[in-house]
Parts: structure tokens; sequence; C-alpha cells
């Protein structure tokens, strides 16, 4: 058995490169291998140090070997195939085939950071559905007191009396419960069920472009391959409802300047991608992206709380299509804010 299958290491997204006991390199993995430049073939059997400079050094690697410990070394600079690189690196003594090795595992700076922002767009979303629900709350009760207010009244009305008024109070009160019951959807399960994703996002366009003031061309960048993904079909056409509404609204907003109003919709299988402080082997991913008026720089790390908005609405949307989607175990992240506008859902399989 070879180094790689003991390790199974090529499954995994995080560049890993493992050394023996001079400094030359035994394996490393493709996520190694797309981040240094340098494909396997090329570097194993190679020094370490003869192919890769910058601010590591021999010593330190030797600290590590020598206390038989894991450590970690914070934002150091390494020159690579590539270019240059930021990058943050674990070092992990093993033995393999009786030699003392060394393990290192390669972090970009930018893989820190995309976890930072979707642990802020977590905590986000947790905030906001705990906002959302408790106003939810609060309106159901005056709205319970007026309709029955309104039936009351009704009956007290002389029989000549039209009570055309009364039933408008009790219609547009019940309307409004409908409302917000549906803004507590999110705390009810669903039970799901696999589906065709190509299936809920054609459904949730069919409903946008059914309501879209103006004709909007329609781009279809579907991957024919992916699989049924087993969810609750609702509140993910509902997620996904959410997002081309916004992208319909901002297509509109922006005419007469854009009379070429344009929504893609793209699907992607992306395999080891990482939703939070979570790494899932297969993630689908849905864009929706539009080239509408786009979203101003001071809205767009808060886009996601309720009442934030760029256009005329309540701005709940996509606060609701956020806690939907993390329900999945999945996550919304606003990829660009202008030219085009891009929302991209994240959905574990």
């Amino acid at each position: 058995m070879n180094i790689k299958s003991k390790l199974n290491i090529d499954l995994l997204s995080t560049a890993l490169i493992l050394l023996d006991d001079q400094y030359y390199i035994r394996s490393l993995n493709p996520a190694a291998e797309q981040l240094l430049g340098f494909s396997s073939r090329q570097m194993e059997q190679d020094s370490f140090f003869e192919l890769i400079k910058g601010e590591l050094s021999q010593s330190a690697l030797d600290t590590f070997r020598e206390q038989e410990q894991s450590g970690f070394i914070e934002d150091i600079e390494l020159k690579v195939a590539t270019g240059n690189i930021r990058t943050n690196l674990m070092v992990t003594p093993c033995q393999i085939e009786s030699t003392d090795d060394l393990l290192l595992e390669l972090q970009t700076s930018t893989h820190q950071q995309n976890i930072r922002k979707d642990l802020q767009i977590q905590q986000q979303s947790r905030v906001s559905e705990h906002l959302i629900r408790n106003l939810a709350h609060e309106i159901k009760n005056p709205l319970g007191g007026i309709k029955g207010a309104a039936q009351l009244l009704e009956r007290k009305l002389p029989s000549d009396f039209s009570d055309k008024y009364s039933q408008i109070i009790i219609r547009e009160a019940d309307r409004l419960g409908a409302l917000v019951d549906r803004l507590l959807i999110p705390s009810k399960p669903e039970t799901p069920h696999l589906v065709n994703p190509h299936l809920v996002i054609e459904q949730a366009l069919e409903l946008v472009l059914l309501q879209a003031k103006e004709s909007i061309k329609v781009i279809k960048d579907y991957d024919p391959s992916l699989p049924d993904i087993l969810i609750s079909q609702n509140q993910i056409q509902q997620a996904l409802l959410n997002l081309m509404k916004n992208a319909a609204e901002a297509i509109n907003q922006a005419s007469p300047i854009n009379e070429n109003g344009q929504l893609t919709l793209r699907t992607r299988m992306l395999h080891q991608h990482t939703i939070g402080q979570s790494q899932f082997r297969q993630v689908l991913r849905i864009d929706v992206e539009d080239n509408g008026i786009g979203i101003s720089e001071e809205l767009a790390n808060d886009i996601f709380f309720p009442t934030i908005s760029g256009k005329e609405s309540t701005g709940l949307g996509l606060s609701i299509a956020q806690s939907l989607v993390q329900r999945h175990k999945g996550i919304i992240e606003l990829e660009q804010a202008v030219d085009p506008t891009r929302f991209s859902v994240y959905l574990p399989l």
C-alpha cells in the first residue's frame, strides 16, 4: 500500500505535503499541486526548501520534529511556481514506514477569510431569524384583536346597514395573519425528499416571470449531470423565489438605463467544499445572477439582516431565504454586489 492510500489525502481540499526526515517531498495531494503550481511527479523526491522559498525556515520545522508536537505557523509568505502566497501552516510530526516524517497542512489566507465570512453570515442569520419570529408573534396578537372586534361589530350593526367595511377589515386581518404565518415557516420542520434541483429552480422561475413587469432574458447554465438532492422542496423553492424576485426587481429598476435585462441561473457541483467550519464531500451551488442596479457597498455587508434592502420593500426576503437554506446546513453568499450581482446558494449533498 502506498503512502497516499494510507493517508487518504487525495480526497481533501486542504493542501497537504508529506516530508521525510531529510525534508524531501514524499507525497502531496491534488489541492497542494494546485496551490503550489507543481505536479506530484515534479516535486516527489525533491527537497522542499529547494523548490519553495520564503519565510519558512528549516530550523522552524526542526523544532516541531524534535519536540514531537504539532504546531501552527500563522501568515507566512511562500514563493512557489504560481507566485507569492500568504498561508497559514499546520505542522504535524508523524511516522510513515518507520521514518520520522512531517505533514504540512497549508491554508491560504483567502480560505480563512471565507470561513470567517460564512461564520459572520450564519451569525447574522440566527439574529435575523430571532428578530423575525419575535416580530411575527408581536403582530399576530393585535391582529387577532382587530379581527375579533370587526366580527363583534358586524353582529351589532343594524340589519339594514352594509357590512362591507367590516368584511374588508376581517379579510385584510386574515391576509396579514397568513403573511405572519409565512414568516414563522422557517421554525416549522418540513419532511425532505429527493428532488431534481433543476425542477425546483424552474418552478421558482415560472412564478417570477409571471410577476415580472418587464421582459427579462433568462440564461440557463445548468449542469445536466447533477443528481437528485434531499431537501425540503417548498423551503428551497421559496428561498430561490426570493432571490429571483430580488433580481427581477433590480433589473426593472435599472430601466431605461438597462434595456437588456438579463437573469442568469447556473448550477455546479463542488467537491470538498467548506461551509463555515464544516467540510462536505459534495456541495450543490446555484447562482442567481442579474445585470440590474446592483447593491451599494454600504449595504453589502449587512444585506442578510431583516429590513435591510436596496429597494422599496420590507427587506425580509433575503433574511428568510438565508434561514431556509441554513436549515439544510447550507448558506447563501453575496459573491459580487455589482456588474453583475450574483448570489450563490450552497447546499450539501
